[in-house]
Order: C-alpha cells, then structure tokens, then sequence
C-alpha cells in the first residue's frame, strides 16, 4: 500500500462492490442507493454495525475489529468521488501495461 501511494500518488484501491453491467441501469442504480444507504446507516451506529461484524467475523476481538472497520470501512466507501475513480482507473491501467488484463474495461462505474 505504501509503495502505491509513493508511486502513483492515488488513494489505495482495496476492493470493490460490483454488479453485473448486463442489469438494466434502473436495478444498478437502485444497487447503488441500497449500498450507499446501508453504509450510511453503519456510519451513523457504530454499535450496531459492530454487532453485525461481530456475528459474521473470524476474530471477535472488539480492538480488531474497529481497526478493520475504520480501515476499510470510510468516505470511499459512500462515494468513490473524483480521486477514488482515479485511481481505480490508475489501477486498471497498471493491470494493462503489465499484461494482467488483454484491455481496458469501459464504463465501469455506476453513473
């Protein structure tokens, strides 16, 4: 992650929710607004997005688990924005160059 962050200057790109782009946009869309909501909801109880994480996790160690949260859990999470779609973008194009992927993909985000 450090030597992303020196080398490209973008935010680390740790994982992503997708969905299948052959849904019609009205589902996509409305994928988005349920994913957004419920992040919204874990942001605003935190008790209660803990307890949930609790019962699905692997440790349930509460220190571990906060730090899990507040480290893969934040604004990206709501909303890409600008510097998140960069570098996803960033992160496809390295995919590219190094012939992880044959091509680009196009229109990959929710609009």
């Amino acid at each position: 992650g450090e030597d992303w962050e020196i080398n490209t200057g973008q935010a680390i790109p740790l994982g992503g929710i997708v969905v299948n782009r052959n849904l019609p946009e009205k589902i996509k869309n409305k994928i988005n607004r349920v994913l957004k909501r419920s992040i919204e909801f874990a942001f605003e109880n935190p008790k209660e997005s803990c307890q949930f994480v609790k019962k699905h996790a692997q440790k349930l160690d509460d220190e571990v688990i906060n730090k899990h949260i507040s480290l893969y859990v934040n604004q990206f999470s709501v909303s890409l924005g600008e510097k998140g779609r960069m570098a996803i973008n960033m992160l496809f194009g390295k995919a590219f160059e190094s012939g992880i992927i044959k091509k680009m993909p196009e229109d990959i985000f929710i609009k």
